[in-house]
């Protein structure tokens, strides 16, 4: 079976989802409640679904991820990385779900993200997960606030402050990581603190990257300091056009 784990993690590092999910099931079918195993299946199901053209199909691929995700916890309830798994396999269904059950998600979210916490505060993972949660429910539309404000008499308290916090705190783990810049970027952006947020752009293209991801980070990166680098041009010519 260790074999089977190595060549799926490896086939994970490479991006090949389909091939790393292949040797995982293998290893399932000789341990089926290995936890370590389980939780790489629920990973792998987990990124096929932005792979996934039709929505029903991605939202079944979702529902297996979550399956294998609660399998994992059932197998090992002190598994920190099994609660963290929990709660993004909760955010990846909130795609496929109604406005009411979003809210109730949201709750599992936080709830399964604070327990990993608690086991692991060394998992930049978690903290960027928990910043995710903040600055999603601090800023989130009027419908949701309403139905919040009915159903359960008020949104969770969530603040762009307290996710800063968890994305510093994830930095401070893990500063190489270039998704902990781009969410801590989004959220200054958020807050008006526009250079703050430059300067994030900025360090994320002084960092290789290390996936697709980073790589798309990165292009965000560009268009935003572009875009501000013109804006400054504009206004130096404003300024020189009145004089």
């Amino acid at each position: 079976m260790t074999t089977l784990v190595r060549q799926g993690d490896l086939a994970d590092q490479q991006g090949d989802t389909r091939a790393a999910l292949a040797s995982f099931r293998a290893a399932e079918a000789i341990e089926p409640q290995n936890a370590g195993v389980l939780l790489r299946i629920s990973k792998q199901f987990g990124d096929l679904i932005p792979l996934t053209k039709q929505e029903e199909n991605a939202r079944r691929i979702a529902e297996l991820a979550l399956n294998y995700g609660n399998r994992a916890l059932d197998a090992d309830r002190n598994n920190a990385k099994a609660h963290l798994n929990l709660a993004i396999s909760y955010g990846h269904l909130t795609d496929f779900v109604g406005n009411k059950t979003k809210l109730e998600y949201s709750k599992v979210i936080y709830d399964e993200t604070q327990k990993s916490i608690e086991l692991d505060p060394t998992d930049d993972y978690a903290w960027h997960v928990l910043g995710r949660w903040e600055a999603g429910v601090a800023n989130v539309n009027g419908m949701l606030k309403a139905l919040a404000a009915i159903v359960y008499g008020g949104m969770p308290k969530a603040s762009n402050e307290e996710a800063v916090r968890c994305f510093k705190k994830a930095l401070e783990i893990a500063p190489q990581r270039i998704m902990h810049h781009g969410e801590l970027a989004h959220v200054y952006k958020q807050m008006g603190k526009n250079d703050l947020a430059l300067q994030e752009w900025q360090n994320i293209l002084g960092i290789r990257a290390q996936d697709g991801d980073d790589e798309k980070y990165q292009q965000e990166a560009r268009a935003a300091l572009d875009a501000a680098r013109k804006a400054r041009g504009s206004d130096v010519g404003k300024f020189t056009s009145q004089r």
